[in-house]
């Protein structure tokens, strides 16, 4: 059985733990940009065979990080992309991207802000996580 708990929703980001049969194996990180295509996003298949023109009407582009501690079988990445691909509405003017990270370290940390932050590090995000006072969390919960 998979469960999935959403551990972090903020204006801009949103961080899953996916469980399977009780054991953690991925958390998910749901990043709106708010901003179009990089450069190094335009080399990625299928973007690279796409007209420049249509590439560039692409205003908003969601990231979506799938972060496990070893290689994902192709069933599980497969599962996990086509359900968070869901979560972005796909129009003409927004589109998202899916990587897989490896982080080796992954459950060697205790949850708490800094360790979202270090998995946003790892990815190449430039989100930081602002420490708050933990009676606020029901409030950011409903941004």
């Amino acid at each position: 059985m998979i469960s999935f708990n959403r551990i972090i929703k903020l204006r801009d980001l949103e961080i899953f733990r996916v469980s399977k049969n009780g054991t953690i194996f991925s958390y998910v990180v749901i990043e709106d940009t708010r901003k179009p295509f990089i450069e190094e996003d335009k080399k990625l298949d299928p973007l690279c065979y796409m007209e420049e023109e249509d590439i560039n009407a692409i205003l908003n582009v969601f990231r979506i990080a799938l972060i496990n501690d070893e290689k994902l079988n192709e069933e599980d990445s497969f599962f996990l992309k086509s359900f968070f691909s869901d979560f972005v509405n796909n129009t003409n003017l927004t589109n998202f991207i899916i990587t897989e990270y490896i982080q080796e370290d992954l459950y060697d940390h205790e949850v708490n802000i800094k360790f979202f932050n270090k998995i946003l590090k790892d990815i190449g995000s430039n989100y930081i996580i602002e420490e708050f006072d933990e009676m606020n969390w029901i409030y950011l919960s409903q941004d």
